[in-house]
C-alpha cells in the first residue's frame, strides 16, 4: 500500500510542477494561451487568448526597446574585454530569443496550440486504453528531472531579482526590470524545449507500459489448451487493440516531430549562446574571482547553466530511448493464431515498432544521445583544467 501511494504521489507532484511552470511562463508573457475544461467531457484543452497575446507582445517590445536604449550603451562603455564579451553574449541572446518568441507567438500561434492540444489528447487517449487509473505525469525519472529544473528556475529568478535591490533611481529600476523580463523570457525557450521533449518521453513510456502489460495479457488470452483454434471474435478484439497501439505510436511520433521542427532553431540558438556565456562566466569566476564579492552565487550560476544544458539533453535522450524500448519487449514469442490476416496484422505491428522511432537531429548535424552528454562534460572539464593551469602559470590562482 505504501509503495502504491509513493507511485501515485510522484506523478501527481510532477503534474503540480508542470502546472506551476505553465503559470510562470504566462507571467513572463511567453505562453499566451489558457488551459480550461471542455463542457462535454471535462477534459483539458488549450484556448487562444488574443488580448493577452497582444499584451505580451507589447510588453516584450517595450522591454526590448528599453534594453536597447539604456542597457546597450552601458555595455558599449565597458573597457574590460571579458566583461564586455559576457554582457554582449547575454544581451544578444536575450534579444535574439525574444525575437524568436515574437515570431512564434505571431506566426505559429495556431501550430503551437495544436501541438499542445495534441499532447493533452494523447495522454487522455493512452489512459483510456489502460485498465489502471493513472493520475499525474510520468514516473520517477520525470519527477527527478522536473525537480532539478524547478530548482534551476527558482535560482534563476532569485539571481535576477537580486539586481533590483538598492537601485540608484527609478529609471534604473525600469531598465533593469525590462532586462530581467527579457532575459528570463528568452531562457524560457530552453525550458519549453525541455518540457516538450520530456512530455514526448512520458508519452512513449506510458505507451510502452501499455504494450508490456495490456497487450501481453490480451495475447495470452489467445492461448488454448492443446493448441485449439481461436475464435474470430477474439482475434478481432486483439486486432482492434493492435490498430489502436499502432495509431498511438504514430501520433506520438508525429506530434514529437512537429514540436521539434517548431522549436529546433530557437532552442539551438539559445543553447549555443548559453554554452558560450557559461564558458566566459566560468573563466571570470576562476581567474578574476576578486571582482565578484559573492563567489558562491557566481558558481551557482555556472552550475545552473550546466544543469540547463544537461537537462535538455537528458530530456531529448529520454524521448529517443523511450521510442526504442518497445523493440526489447520480445513480443515475437507470444502465441498467435494460424490465420493469415492475423499474421499480416501482427507483422505490420512488429515492423512498425521496430522501424519507426523518434529522432532528434538539430539541423541534421548530429543526433542527440548519451554520447553528446559525455562529450559536453568532458569538454567542459578539459576547459576548466586549461583555465586553472593558465591561472597557476600566470600567478592568478
Amino acid at each position: 500500500m505504501i509503495g502504491r501511494r509513493r507511485q501515485v504521489s510522484l506523478p501527481a507532484l510532477s503534474a503540480v510542477i508542470l502546472f506551476c511552470s505553465y503559470h510562470y511562463a504566462r507571467v513572463l508573457g511567453v505562453v499566451c494561451f489558457d488551459i480550461g475544461q471542455r463542457t462535454s467531457d471535462r477534459s483539458l484543452v488549450g484556448r487562444n487568448q488574443h488580448r493577452f497575446k497582444w499584451f505580451c507582445l507589447c510588453l516584450r517590445l517595450v522591454c526590448a526597446t528599453m534594453v536597447c536604449c539604456f542597457c546597450a550603451p552601458y555595455v558599449a562603455q565597458i573597457q574590460d574585454p571579458y566583461e564586455w564579451l559576457l554582457q554582449c553574449l547575454r544581451l544578444s541572446a536575450s534579444l535574439i530569443c525574444s525575437g524568436s518568441i515574437v515570431v512564434v507567438q505571431i506566426g505559429y500561434e495556431k501550430e503551437l496550440l495544436r501541438i499542445f492540444n495534441s499532447f493533452l489528447r494523447l495522454f487522455q487517449r493512452v489512459r483510456r486504453l489502460s485498465s489502471v487509473k493513472i493520475i499525474g505525469f510520468g514516473g520517477k525519472r520525470e519527477f527527478f528531472m522536473l525537480l532539478v529544473k524547478t530548482v534551476c528556475l527558482v535560482y534563476e529568478l532569485y539571481c535576477e531579482l537580486w539586481q533590483l535591490y538598492y537601485p540608484p533611481n527609478w529609471l534604473s529600476i525600469l531598465s533593469m526590470l525590462g532586462e530581467i523580463i527579457l532575459e528570463i523570457g528568452s531562457l524560457m525557450i530552453l525550458h519549453i524545449g525541455f518540457f516538450g521533449y520530456l512530455t514526448v518521453a512520458a508519452l512513449y513510456s506510458e505507451a510502452n507500459r501499455l504494450v508490456r502489460s495490456e497487450l501481453r495479457r490480451q495475447l495470452r488470452s489467445l492461448e488454448r489448451p492443446g493448441g485449439g483454434p481461436v475464435s474470430r471474435r477474439q482475434l478481432r478484439i486483439v486486432e482492434y487493440r493492435l490498430d489502436e497501439y499502432i495509431s498511438v505510436y504514430d501520433d506520438i511520433g508525429r506530434v514529437g516531430r512537429s514540436f521539434h521542427r517548431l522549436f529546433e532553431l530557437p532552442v539551438l540558438i539559445i543553447l549555443i549562446g548559453k554554452i558560450f556565456a557559461t564558458i566566459v562566466m566560468s573563466y571570470e569566476v576562476i581567474i578574476r574571482s576578486e571582482l565578484y564579492p559573492s563567489k558562491i552565487g557566481m558558481w551557482g550560476l555556472v552550475m545552473k547553466s550546466f544543469a540547463d544544458v544537461i537537462l535538455l539533453t537528458l530530456a531529448v535522450h529520454e524521448a529517443v530511448s523511450s521510442s526504442r524500448v518497445v523493440r526489447r519487449l520480445s513480443l515475437e514469442h507470444c502465441p498467435i493464431s494460424d490465420c493469415k490476416e492475423w499474421h499480416m496484422k501482427w507483422e505490420m505491428f512488429l515492423s512498425r515498432l521496430n522501424y519507426f522511432e523518434f529522432r532528434v537531429r538539430p539541423l541534421g548535424l548530429f543526433e542527440v544521445s548519451n554520447e553528446v552528454i559525455l562529450f559536453f562534460l568532458s569538454s567542459m572539464i578539459t576547459y576548466f583544467t586549461y583555465v586553472v593551469q593558465y591561472g597557476i602559470q600566470t600567478n592568478r590562482l
